[in-house]
């Protein structure tokens, strides 16, 4: 009975409490407060009392594991980088090929270009027999040695398993070894290399085991030691180690007896823990396993002095314990206070977000103080404020958009992620009517299609046939700030004029050439017969006068010619060609004989450099002829009297390239990106100075481009300029 009337006592003092905590926020502020501020109170108590009070000894051995760590950590990265400058090196263009070759010299110089590059300490590159043909050790001055001494590494064991697996595939080798040549030991990573998927080598890449150190301790913040052969320390890292006399000396004291050695090399997820002492400094080791991948070289240490921590004094309990108490009767008593600043305003703040979020943008709190609560009223009538500002301005902004979208002519249309079209103006609707009703005269056909990349942002350029119409539709993702992708927008514009102006234009150049070439033909002929005599004896200015006629002649037909290639690829897209295999040398030399005698007309000196040989290209001599004529033709013009034009042939990396070159009056920057275009001329020259149709260089590319070649220019105003043709050679 009493027992029943206690717990019934118990629920009401319960049910008292919780509705004397959920009456009021402030209530429900302090109940919760309370209660975290005492739980806090007991664990800070505790953290204090049974954590933070550690031993010295502990800490330093928490640091020496971390240490230990990071120094495995970066060992591992070594070996990577090893791997990777190893591979880069073996694999480099030619070098395979001049090791099976036999050409010595030429592997040194393609070897030593790539170690600089890589700039690895030491590099040995081995043959099938283990004998070492390319041997580089790096000097103090950053320069490479080579070590001419013959070099056996077939019973190095690395090496070995290598040469015996004879297998590509099979994975790097590592480990440590004492060069002769720099009296250090290495850290040496050797790596398959082969050619046509067989072995042929064995690039060995090492770095110092005193470059290793001195980043490890830089890193792993402990010196480090390096144990080989039963326990004996081959380098370490301590400051008054540096002194190359003191070194023999310093590293056998802090050899370690051969079980531990033994115990650290087969430790697994623990580290042995040992104290040394060096010059009278106490130091606390942790051992470890040096190993990568599946291979243990040997043994590492990382080293801290035992005063590497400051002692603190360790508080006692009953002083935290009334401090923590304290504490927190101040917290309560600050919170209780708060807790009355708190509940006051915010019954504004909810009514006035209530209003706002009906759509009410004018309320506003006025709330002024300058506590959170305060600032948070603040901040909500900031926010109150820019919301409305932005609502306008979006308001307003779409009316502008949609006025100027009315006001377009061409079509704009939106495309949503899920592929539905949106029409956003008056023209996009009527363009699509229209594409409609031609769509029953003729399917839709695509006839040419330009994607385009500014910055990060892709955009394409379509030409569409429909019926008796012709659409240009250019489209463009449309992304957030932030990258994400909302859509795309098109472009619709009714292009057939355009694009029959274009033909009629086309058709034109094709019938006034035809209808040239004839006449032309005819006052080349008559010309070249009353040079040869036909029509009598002829005095200095006759022949002079006829020579002239000739030379406009010819500049005319060449003309014509390029306007017919010009028509003809059009056309077809194409330029028509014979190709067999040729000499390139015997294009620049006709070249050359032909033009030399302008350029002295000019006051120009002809330069011709030619290689005694070349490989063949697979080429229609007639066509590239004429490539090559334009250039040395256009360099003529473009090279004021008293200049150099160089005609230049050479072979590179399985390319034959040709290089004209002149110290003329140069090309700007502007007008280099659009100078293999149709019908454009360069703008700083007066046109009376130059003859053209603005078509040779767009004819030269499309020459180029049709045997598998590219057409680079470089170029700097008063400076002249270099055009450069690569072609490929001729593949059996």
């Amino acid at each position: 009975m009493i027992h029943g009337k206690l717990l019934d006592s118990l629920r009401q003092w319960i049910e008292r409490m919780r509705r004397f905590f959920s009456a009021s926020i402030r209530n429900k502020i302090i109940m919760p407060y309370l209660v975290l501020t005492f739980i806090v109170a007991l664990v800070g108590i505790y953290v204090v009392t049974r954590l933070v009070v550690t031993s010295v000894d502990e800490r330093l051995t928490n640091q020496l594991l971390e240490a230990g760590r990071v120094v495995s950590d970066l060992m591992a990265r070594k070996e990577i980088e090893h791997i990777q400058k190893a591979r880069t090196i073996g694999y480099a263009r030619g070098v395979a090929e001049a090791l099976v070759e036999g050409r010595h010299t030429d592997l040194l110089d393609l070897v030593t270009v790539e170690v600089y590059n890589q700039g690895v300490e030491c590099f040995i590159l081995a043959d099938r027999n283990g004998q070492a043909v390319v041997h580089l050790l790096r000097q103090a001055d950053g320069s490479y040695r080579p070590i001419a001494e013959p070099l056996d590494l077939s019973q190095l064991q690395i090496v070995n398993a290598l040469l015996e697996a004879n297998d590509l595939s099979i994975p790097a080798r590592r480990g440590l070894a004492f060069h002769p040549a720099s009296q250090r030991y290495y850290y040496v990573t050797a790596v398959p290399v082969g050619l046509n998927r067989q072995l042929v080598a064995v690039a060995l890449v090492g770095t110092s085991l005193e470059t290793l150190l001195r980043h490890f301790k830089d890193t792993a913040l402990a010196d480090v030691i390096i144990y080989l052969d039963g326990g004996r320390a081959v380098d370490a890292t301590f400051a008054f180690a540096e002194q190359e006399e003191e070194r023999p000396a310093l590293l056998e004291t802090l050899a370690i007896p051969h079980t531990l050695y033994e115990n650290a090399l087969r430790t697994r997820g623990n580290t042995e823990i040992s104290s040394i002492t060096v010059r009278g400094r106490h130091y606390r080791a942790a051992n470890g396993p040096l190993s990568i991948g599946n291979d243990t070289l040997g043994v590492f240490a990382v080293a801290l002095p035992l005063n590497f921590l400051i002692e603190t004094n360790v508080a006692t309990r009953n002083t935290y314990a009334l401090i923590f108490t304290l504490g927190m009767g101040s917290v309560i008593l600050v919170g209780y206070w708060i807790s009355q600043h708190i509940t006051r305003p915010i019954r504004k703040l909810v009514s006035t977000s209530q209003a706002v979020a009906e759509g009410d943008l004018r309320q506003r709190t006025g709330v002024v103080s300058n506590d959170e609560v305060g600032i948070l009223a603040e901040s909500f009538d900031k926010m109150t404020e820019r919301l409305a500002e932005r609502t306008y301005k979006l308001e307003e902004t779409l009316g502008r958009m949609q006025a100027i979208l009315s006001s377009m002519n061409d079509g704009v249309i939106l495309e949503d992620t899920e592929g539905n079209l949106l029409p956003l103006n008056a023209a996009a609707s009527q363009l699509l009517e229209e594409m409609a009703e031609n769509f029953m005269l003729g399917p839709l056909r695509e006839l040419s299609t330009d994607v385009r990349r500014e910055g990060n942002a892709a955009s394409s350029r379509r030409r569409f046939e429909v019926g008796n119409k012709v659409i240009s539709a250019q489209s463009a993702a449309v992304r957030t700030e932030d990258g994400r992708h909302l859509g795309s927008v098109l472009v619709l514009r009714d292009v057939t004029a355009e694009v029959e102006a274009e033909r009629l234009k086309d058709q034109f150049i094709t019938h006034v050439s035809h209808e040239l070439r004839t006449p032309l033909t005819a006052i080349k002929g008559y010309n070249d017969l009353l040079l040869a005599g036909a029509g009598g004896e002829l005095n200095e200015s006759m022949r002079g006068f006829l020579e002239v006629i000739g030379r406009n002649a010819d500049d005319l037909i060449a003309m014509v010619s390029e306007l017919l290639d010009f028509s003809e690829m059009e056309a077809s897209g194409h330029l028509g060609m014979i190709k067999r295999p040729m000499d390139m040398r015997a294009v620049a030399e006709e070249v050359a004989e032909e033009w030399r005698p302008r350029m002295a007309e000019k006051g120009l000196t002809f330069q011709v450099e030619l290689p005694p040989e070349l490989p063949l290209l697979n080429g229609d001599a007639r066509r590239l002829r004429w490539a090559v004529l334009h250039l040395v033709r256009n360099a003529l013009q473009y090279t004021p009297a008293g200049g150099t034009v160089t005609l230049r042939l050479s072979e590179q990396n399985g390319h034959v390239v040709l290089d004209v070159t002149d110290t003329g009056i140069g090309i700007a920057e502007e007008d280099q990106e659009r100078l293999f275009t149709r019908f454009y001329r360069v703008t700083n020259m007066p046109p009376e100075d130059v003859r053209g149709l603005g078509v040779g260089l767009y004819l030269t590319r499309a020459i180029v481009e049709a045997h598998g070649g590219e057409i680079r220019v470089t170029s700097r105003v008063g400076a002249g300029s270099t055009f450069s043709i690569v072609l490929p050679v001729h593949q059996e």
